[in-house]
């Protein structure tokens, strides 16, 4: 009687989720016979420690996480990221399986000796491309959003090397768009609110960075780029890998930013640092019970950070010069 119940309860989920309409309105293909077969969902958490992880679960930033810990039989592990301890030398590793794929995020390359600035899609590309070369990538088959690789995804959205929204752009036209986001009105509303605040925030922020004697055009440039990356493109980031799970793609890696920008803007301990992971949090709820709630298959949910930031002294205060 209960496990009916059950079934049906998941059933009328299912019926009326967001995720699956959006996959239908949109006309994105689907995995088929596939329900036998694993998958796996890889969130990012980008840029944070485990000393400021298990800081933020003690001050209960992060209450999902802990709910996972304490309920779901997760397990904390230390993770060496390597060197260089950046996002394009682990996510090399991790996409390709190369070690120290590069230098430094940003280094002048010795053959075509121009500089190379990972975040920028030229750069990114082109070490991909070398990569691409010599081994399969991670993600091939499935979905990667903002990472600095694509992975090999056939699908990749917000990557440094591939910027696009690949199938999702191609296979629509204008009335599918306007029926998803009606559809998705209540998560448009979601962004807006979320936007006010973080934009108020922001502000209060730049008032702070000025009077403690920050750069003006800097400061300024932080504002719009905080609501983009924090909220914006995070909640664009959890309704697509929503729909991929739905869809039934075999492996999805994404890249949640908004704690690494804030971090390198303030600190990794900081209040606004640590403020934007109660917003992370709540998106790695909603795809956990996205990927419980997929009938395309069953998937693992692996979540983890790929360096960490420590708080350090800049060497021209101390020695009054630049190296």
């Amino acid at each position: 009687m209960f496990a009916r119940w059950s079934a049906r309860l998941r059933w009328l989920r299912r019926r009326f989720s967001r995720s699956e309409w959006g996959v239908y309105l949109l006309g994105l293909p689907r995995i088929r016979g596939a329900e036998n077969e694993r998958g796996l969902l890889l969130v990012q958490i980008d840029g944070l420690s485990r000393t400021q992880l298990e800081r933020a679960i003690a001050d209960n930033r992060l209450p999902h996480l802990k709910r996972l810990l304490d309920r779901e039989k997760y397990r904390l592990h230390t993770f060496y990221s390597g060197l260089p301890s950046s996002t394009p030398g682990v996510q090399g590793e991790l996409h390709y399986g190369e070690r120290c794929a590069v230098p430094a995020f940003s280094f002048r390359e010795n053959q075509s000796r121009r500089i190379m600035r990972m975040f920028e899609q030229a750069s990114a590309s082109s070490i991909e491309s070398r990569l691409a070369s010599t081994n399969t990538g991670l993600l091939s088959g499935g979905a990667s959003y903002c990472n600095i690789y694509s992975g090999g995804a056939d699908e990749s959205r917000f990557c440094a090397a591939t910027i696009g929204w690949g199938n999702v752009a191609r296979a629509t036209n204008l009335p599918r768009w306007l029926s998803v986001l009606l559809w998705h009105s209540p998560s448009l509303l979601r962004v807006i609110e979320l936007s006010v605040i973080e934009l108020a925030l922001a502000l209060w922020d730049f008032a702070g960075g000025l009077s403690s004697g920050f750069h003006l055009g800097k400061e300024l440039k932080f504002i719009p780029s905080r609501v983009a990356v924090s909220i914006m493109l995070r909640e664009l980031t959890v309704m697509g890998a929503s729909m991929d799970l739905a869809r039934g793609l075999p492996i999805v890696h994404l890249n949640l930013l908004g704690y690494d920008e804030q971090a390198h803007r303030r600190g990794p301990g900081s209040a606004f640092a640590h403020w934007s992971l109660k917003g992370i949090d709540s998106a790695v709820r909603r795809l956990w019970n996205e990927a419980q709630r997929s009938a395309a298959r069953d998937y693992d949910v692996w979540v983890f950070s790929d360096h960490g930031q420590q708080h350090t002294i800049p060497y021209p205060t101390i020695a009054g010069k630049t190296i």
